[in-house]
């Protein structure tokens, strides 16, 4: 079963531009996973700070390598993260509230 999840992240303070590079390469990397469907991250125009990601993977077990590979446990291991909030999404929902605003 495919697994979809929308994860806000805050920086820590002066830390997003250090986020915002380091996200583009776990962006990158993580695409290249066999089991990921897409990964994308959105850093907010109003508050630098925060960013959305919306990651889709084919399976539970393609999710939970992800978080066992690498690039995933490098970009943890900087601690720029200053809280998380993650929300499990139903097949679909995700592209149909793209378009709404939460931060």
């Amino acid at each position: 079963m495919e697994l979809q999840k929308i994860a806000y992240l805050a920086a820590r303070p002066g830390k997003s531009a250090e986020m915002r590079m380091t996200l583009q390469t776990l962006e990158t990397l993580t695409r290249q996973e066999p089991g990921c469907v897409a990964f994308s991250f959105y850093q907010a125009v109003s508050n630098p700070d925060m960013f959305v990601l919306l990651e889709h993977f084919a399976s539970e077990e393609a999710f939970n390598l992800h978080m066992q590979q690498a690039h995933t446990q490098a970009f943890f291991a900087l601690d720029l993260v200053e809280r998380v909030q993650v929300f499990p999404v139903a097949h679909g929902a995700a592209t149909a509230h793209r378009s709404v605003s939460v931060i």
